[in-house]
């Protein structure tokens, strides 16, 4: 199996290129299932450049801790 990227301002018909390692002969008919395509929104947000963060209070158990 395998993945690609369609870029946002593509256009054209998106097609699937079916590969079968077997020795038995497979046929696709029309209707047939055989790939799933899944859409992700892809955010851009704008950044702002700045000289120095403001100070923050931490906990103590580093990045990712959870405990209290």
């Amino acid at each position: 199996m395998a993945a690609g990227v369609i870029d946002a301002d593509y256009r054209s018909p998106v097609g699937v290129v079916l590969f079968s390692h077997s020795e038995v002969d497979f046929s696709v008919k029309p209707g047939d299932r055989v790939a799933w395509m899944i859409s992700h929104v892809i955010a851009a947000p704008e950044v702002a450049e700045v000289e120095d963060l403001d100070a923050i209070v931490r906990r103590e158990g580093g990045f990712g801790s959870a405990s209290v």
